[in-house]
């Protein structure tokens, strides 16, 4: 198997007969926005990779997922010119799938597990997550009896011991952040950082303990992290935030007993020796990407916003879930208002209404502030509230401070999905297991699948405080109280068990 890098999560995995393309991302425009670009920059090999597939019949694009960070259209509609035939995961949202038929892709979409040969020696196999908002797949290739393991930024750390009891040569997995908690809420700057270094740690646990249990021979850190030209620049320099670069990760993984390769774009896997881990950019190379590059959200004007047609889109997601019995959740506040003045409107998910309003009238909320541009593109069908909120250029305010599962789905989720979002977080298996908490050597029965996300909790890490630990999203859960998240109002039911029940 050959291994050409070019950038982000995109390689090139060939064999003799075959060629497959995971994840192109190579566009002047960067995601989201424009908030997100690619580090290294990468644009400049868009025609080498056209050429590197130009001779291939038999080559297939693999995309994971619909994030734009994997899922680009412009690198995919000129790529079309020389690759036909795109290999997804069978999600219950059809976005992914829609976008490349209007595209003009062949598409060969895979169930979980499901294996689709593409010729006698080389295959590729998905293992998807389609729960809540959470809509992923990671992918074994094997080419000429090699085997690459790409995660890409898939969590399915609960489901490694499928892949432990397999020969992996090549593994690639994310091991920086991509989400807006932290970045967007407004907390204090030492709250922000501390938050931020757990969650880091959890993130590098996870690559550690995978690296561990999967033993491959070779690591390839890769699907991130961007930089973001336009917003603060310490998100750009990994200072005080999840957004860390390679140099954090190579101290981290200095003892582990796998060889890391540092693959910069535009790099075939043994030319050269990859030791060294990409820096994060200096303030003059951000300065450069800024000046040649160009930043979408810039370019949406606040008198846009049509505030009737805002709500009319708030409705049609309420509509979708009018049906559905959930817990309650937070009043949701969209705030456009200048400096400390609201201005904006009010959202109850479980009374189906949405309200104008002056001021935040309810103890329990979570509150988008954000310019009237923001709002203006969550009333316009074509934008994804999820691409919107990824361009981190809301600040959020929650009281209390407790994470909610379903007010997250809320304004995550496609319209399209909402429905099948909610139901599929509110129909988690119930299956009880035992496990043992090592640090008081007891056992307790809980759910087997989080509440979050529905990961197997059966191989969950328990901390030194006793903590069970979630693979997927590191939540943590107290045995001892019951099994009670630690920053969102649900529970793993944990019930200590005498020995006679154990035995």
């Amino acid at each position: 198997m050959k291994i050409d890098y070019y950038g982000h999560n995109c390689y090139v995995l060939s064999g003799k007969h075959v060629k497959i393309v995971t994840d192109p991302w190579l566009s002047e425009k960067g995601a989201f926005l424009g908030s997100w670009f690619q580090w290294p920059i990468n644009h400049h090999l868009i025609n080498n990779l056209t050429e590197d597939l130009s001779n291939e019949e038999n080559t297939y694009i693999y995309i994971s997922h619909e994030h734009q960070d994997h899922f680009d259209l412009e690198t995919l509609n000129k790529l079309r010119q020389v690759c036909s035939k795109c290999i997804i995961p069978l999600f219950h949202d059809k976005y992914l799938k829609n976008q490349l038929n209007h595209l003009g892709y062949k598409i060969i979409e895979l169930n979980d597990k499901e294996r689709f040969n593409i010729s006698v020696n080389d295959r590729i196999e998905l293992y998807i997550v389609d729960n809540g908002v959470n809509h992923d797949s990671a992918a074994i290739i094997e080419i000429e009896n090699k085997v690459f393991l790409n995660q890409n930024d898939c969590k399915i750390f609960d489901r490694l011991r499928t892949f432990s009891k397999r020969k992996i040569d090549y593994y690639a997995v994310q091991f920086s952040g991509a989400t807006w908690h932290p970045v967007c809420y407004d907390y204090d700057n030492d709250k922000k950082v501390s938050i931020s270094q757990k969650k880091v740690l959890s993130k590098l646990l996870n690559v550690k303990k995978s690296l561990q249990k999967i033993k491959p021979q070779y690591y390839f850190p890769s699907a991130g992290p961007p930089i973001f030209p336009f917003l603060d620049k310490n998100l750009s320099l990994g200072e005080g935030n999840i957004f860390v670069h390679q140099n954090i990760l190579a101290k981290y993984l200095e003892k582990i007993d796998v060889e890391i390769i540092y693959l910069k774009p535009g790099e075939t896997f043994g030319e050269t020796e990859h030791k060294n881990p990409i820096m994060p950019p200096s303030i003059y190379e951000l300065r450069d990407v800024n000046d040649k590059v160009d930043c979408i959200f810039d370019h949406i004007k606040d008198s846009d916003l049509d505030i009737e047609k805002l709500k009319a889109s708030i409705h049609e997601r309420l509509n979708k879930i009018h049906n559905l019995k959930f817990n309650k959740c937070p009043i949701i506040y969209f705030n456009w208002g200048e400096k400390d003045k609201f201005k904006g409107i009010k959202i109850d998910i479980n009374a189906g209404i949405v309200l104008d309003t002056k001021e935040i009238d309810s103890n329990e909320f979570i509150e988008l502030i954000a310019s009237p541009s923001y709002f203006h593109l969550m009333s316009d069908k074509n934008f994804r509230w999820q691409d919107i909120y990824l361009s981190l250029r809301a600040k959020v305010r929650r009281h209390p401070d407790v994470f909610n599962t379903f007010t997250n789905i809320f304004l995550f989720s496609d319209a399209s999905n909402i429905s099948n979002a909610f139901q599929s977080t509110l129909n988690i298996n119930n299956e009880r297991i035992v496990i043992v908490n090592e640090t008081n050597g007891k056992p307790y029965e809980i759910n087997r699948y989080c509440p979050h996300n529905g990961a197997d909790l059966i191989d969950a890490f328990i901390g030194e405080d006793g903590m069970l630990i979630c693979p997927r999203h590191s939540w943590e859960f107290d045995l001892v109280d019951g099994g009670k998240c630690s920053h969102a109002n649900v529970s793993i039911q944990a019930e200590e068990i005498n020995g006679k029940k154990f035995k």
